[in-house]
């Protein structure tokens, strides 16, 4: 990825806006621009990163790449990010300010909080987890928790101290409490924390490994309860390599039919309707209680 700024480059604006006018460039926000090609081979995540590089680079030196920014430069899974604005954030208390393309932070901020990724000035992955949850629902909370738990070593209790009284601190801290360090994706963060709003779904273990009689590992599964139902988060990853992954994961369930386990497996589309999970997982309890 090459980015070509305005104030060290020698083309003038005129040869700018041509090359933009015939599709040879784009611009990625202002005085920063890069070539069709490689615009058109980026990700939304790379594209995101591009114009929060961009933007840090037209920033005074006590700017630090915050919230939904630092985790994509961290490239920290988190839940539906917002990518309409590039977040910095600065040490301070009190307001800020919010653009269409910039939302400026002031809050307190130690040195503890932040750290270097790509020579740029980020918030650690605590912080950034932190700040998120501060400012989103439970649910994408603990997904951003539990993403920081999975990625790094993250010292969430002495972050979160250090952060103070703020807006939105108390479900950061109900997120911190119900974390897991054991769930493996976002989708199961995701499922977890879908769980929780239910009284009828009792907390499920996690990452348990089930055995044979022989003592050999059948499976290692994303959730059980009791060990008579599993629960699987189906991301769809696992069936990368083809038909083989098909038959091996068959396979797997076979196996754990065959030590008195009933499975269930629900994706995202399950996730982004919680009733239809919930009415899956209450049907898969009922069928393991007879």
């Amino acid at each position: 990825m090459t980015l070509l700024h305005r104030s060290t480059s020698e083309v003038t604006d005129a040869t700018l806006r041509g090359l933009v006018s015939r599709g040879e460039l784009v611009r990625v926000s202002r005085g920063t621009y890069i070539t069709r090609q490689e615009w058109a081979a980026a990700s939304a995540d790379e594209r995101y990163r591009m114009r929060v590089l961009s933007t840090l680079s037209r920033r005074s030196s006590d700017a630090v790449a915050s919230h939904e920014s630092a985790a994509v430069l961290h490239r920290l899974p988190i839940l539906a990010p917002d990518r309409t604005r590039v977040h910095i954030s600065m040490d301070g208390r009190g307001g800020g300010s919010t653009s269409s393309t910039v939302a400026e932070h002031r809050v307190p901020l130690t040195a503890s909080d932040i750290m270097l990724v790509d020579g740029l000035a980020v918030t650690t992955p605590a912080r950034t987890a932190l700040d998120i949850a501060c400012t989103v629902p439970f649910e994408a909370a603990l997904c951003a928790v539990e993403s920081a738990l999975r990625c790094h070593r993250a010292d969430l209790p002495g972050t979160l101290e250090r952060m103070g009284r703020r807006r939105g601190v108390g479900t950061a801290r109900r997120a911190v409490d119900m974390a897991s360090p054991l769930t493996e994706s976002i989708g199961e963060s995701w499922s977890r924390a879908l769980m929780m709003r239910w009284p009828e779904v009792p907390a499920p273990r996690l990452q348990h490994v089930f055995r044979d009689v022989d003592g050999r590992v059948v499976a290692r599964t994303d959730f059980d309860w009791d060990g008579t139902l599993v629960g699987e988060f189906d991301g769809m990853v696992k069936y990368e390599g083809g038909a083989s992954s098909v038959v091996q994961e068959k396979l797997r369930e076979d196996a754990l039919r065959a030590l008195g386990c009933h499975v269930v497996r629900w994706t995202w589309a399950d996730l982004r309707e919680p009733e239809r999970l919930r009415r899956l997982l209450a049907a898969a309890m009922e069928r393991a209680s007879r």
